[in-house]
């Protein structure tokens, strides 16, 4: 979908800023599995393994956004392991009238205490902090300008003790309360400046309220910071749970049960817990596994062994469980496999479309087959000495046993296999047609060339998809085996535009069964006309997509977007498919082209497996 924007609560994302930030996350919490999502407020869930980043600082200048983006991912990141939890479980069981003022004043003083200590330890982050303190001072100034005006004396005083806090300068607070109150507060706060510990900031949060809440006739009305209360009592529960499974001490249980059931069990009831949270917490819970050591009560979640069920149904074309290689963001996703059905209609339009192609076909195959005859001529081969051919009929032939050649003038052959992907969801509706005749190109040019390939549509079945489990339906046009068939090709002819597209999954499936090929060169080629959109996939797609494409690559398998477009390709759209798959991409405006687009693309792939 070329044109599909990412929505959050009408919030346009950027796809490569966001990847951008992912980057940034990895980086500073030392694990490659966080993503980074945009909430109203910023915190980490490490059961989520989300950095959850504001989007209140959108609409602002390119650069003011993506500094207060990435003071967000360095506060709330490197700022979550400088947090005393147990700290903040004794604030929450204080016993006190107006709770979201006291969860707010905590959460105003815990993060200009985070603050310095980012700095204290990545001082090149300053000038993400500057532009951040700048940005909320000018919220601040004009929020009291509207507050002096409104019957909301809880929300004015706060939004005083925050601008003491922005401006750190304490010596001008005031309120409407009276001058002994005012030097009170004003006395209490000037420990501001001494907090080290969480402990401190909740020792100072409380000297403030046994002063404030005494003069509160209401709680507070409106968010400006926010407390993850929920999150922190299911990380609370998912330490005891896992203390108790570790100590053998579970009386709800009798048997001898495995790390990885009790960890599903654990992750079963905070799963169902964040069901019921507001999405400014977060979304469904998810708690990964390294296996990496035992767990023990004092333990971070991100640290402690969970496991996860596997899905019978995930499985590729060939039927090898691929469940592990999925990705966190396919866990629920079940696989299935069709075979289409052959009709004579699909044979006659096959027919046609291999007309239509067919001189394309013969340019290709002519070029290859004289490079690869160019090449045999010149080298030097049934020698006596040298290294041994992997043609042996000499051996039985000729006396002398001439079966090597010299390696410098190694005949070359073609060592290759391709897997075309193409992207078969709604939004593929009007380009169906000419990229059925791009692929027949491909496939008629392999099969003349006898190099064996698969073609695979796929999609996502919308309406059956839910947060429990997203059906995938993948269609086996032309199977590995069967592609140098004269018989194999009508198939292509019965692609048709289904629902979603989830690519980052389609590519690592696969990618599983390229791997086991035994072809020298493996090519990845994925036909689509936009960005992954598929049930909760949408933004998290994006990166899923660039990782799976990353993978493929580190391991030896050559990944290539073709972008499909009947209009005019936006920058913007252009920057996010090179930044998912880093410039292996072809752009097709007018896919009326595909086929002569397609012709060098793959001659240049050819002769690169020739070298």
């Amino acid at each position: 979908m070329s044109d599909k924007f990412i929505l959050f609560n009408d919030e346009k994302i950027d796809a490569s800023q966001l990847m951008m930030l992912t980057d940034l996350a990895q980086l500073i919490m030392e694990d490659n599995e966080v993503k980074v999502k945009f909430q109203k407020f910023g915190y980490y869930d490490p059961l989520e393994k989300s950095l959850n980043v504001s989007f209140k600082w959108k609409h602002r200048s390119d650069l003011d956004e993506l500094y207060a983006l990435k003071s967000d991912c360095l506060l709330y990141g490197l700022g979550y392991r400088a947090m005393d939890q147990q700290a903040i479980h004794e604030l929450l069981a204080e016993e006190l009238t107006f709770t979201k003022f006291r969860n707010q004043l905590f959460m105003l003083l815990e993060e200009y205490r985070l603050q310095k200590v980012v700095l204290d330890s990545r001082p090149a982050a300053a000038k993400y902090f500057r532009t951040r303190m700048r940005l909320k001072r000018q919220q601040n100034s004009s929020q009291i300008k509207v507050y002096e005006t409104k019957k909301m004396p809880t929300d004015l005083l706060f939004l005083r003790l925050e601008r003491a806090v922005l401006t750190d300068n304490i010596l001008d607070f005031e309120t409407d309360f009276s001058e002994e109150f005012d030097a009170l507060i004003r006395q209490r706060l000037s420990a501001l400046f001494e907090l080290k510990t969480t402990a401190d900031t909740v020792d100072l949060t409380l000297s403030l309220l046994y002063l404030i809440e005494p003069l509160l006739t209401q709680d507070m009305l409106n968010d400006y910071y926010y407390l993850p209360v929920k999150l922190l009592e299911d990380i609370e529960r998912f330490k005891e749970e896992k203390a108790t499974a570790l100590s053998g001490h579970d009386s709800a249980s009798g048997s001898d049960e495995t790390e990885d059931v009790r960890a599903k069990t654990s992750q079963s009831s905070t799963q169902s817990a964040y069901m019921q949270t507001e999405i400014s917490e977060g979304q469904n819970s998810r708690a990964e596994s390294d296996h990496a050591r035992e767990g023990h009560a004092s333990d971070e979640p991100d640290e402690i062994i969970a496991g996860r069920g596997q899905s019978t149904s995930q499985k590729d074309g060939e039927g090898v469980d691929i469940a592990e290689e999925l990705g966190t963001e396919n866990e629920r996703v079940s696989i299935e496999w069709r075979t289409p059905k052959i009709t004579e209609r699909a044979r006659m339009d096959y027919s046609l479309s291999q007309q239509a192609v067919m001189s394309e076909v013969k340019k290709l195959t002519n070029i290859i087959q004289k490079t690869i005859a160019h090449q045999n001529e010149n080298a030097r081969r049934q020698l006596a000495m040298g290294r041994l051919d992997r043609k042996l009929v000499n051996w039985f032939i000729d006396d002398q046993k001439r079966v090597f050649y010299k390696e410098d003038q190694q005949s070359k052959e073609l060592d290759a296999t391709f897997t075309l992907l193409v992207d078969a969801s709604y939004s593929m509706e009007d380009k169906l047609e000419e990229t059925k005749k791009g692929i027949v190109l491909f496939h008629e040019t392999l099969k003349k060339l006898l190099i064996r390939h698969e073609v695979i549509a796929f999609n996502e079945d919308t309406f059956s998809s839910d947060q429990h489990a997203q059906l995938n339906i993948f269609d086996y046009l032309i199977s590995y085996q069967q592609s140098l068939s004269p018989a194999a090709g009508p198939g292509i002819e019965t692609i048709a535009a289904q629902d979603d597209n989830r690519d980052g999954l389609a590519i690592r499936v696969a990618g599983e069964m390229l791997k086991r090929r035994s072809e020298k060169q493996k090519f990845l080629i994925v036909f689509s006309d936009g960005e992954p959109s598929a049930f909760e996939y949408e933004s998290n797609g994006i990166i899923d997509t660039h990782e799976a494409v990353m993978k493929l690559r580190r391991e030896g398998i050559f990944v290539i977007n073709v972008f499909l477009s009947q209009t005019p390709i936006s920058e913007a759209v252009e920057n996010t498919i090179k930044n998912i798959y880093n410039d292996y991409c072809v752009f097709v405006e007018g896919v009326e082209n595909l086929p002569y687009i397609i012709s060098p693309l793959l001659k240049k792939l050819l002769l690169q497996s020739l070298h």
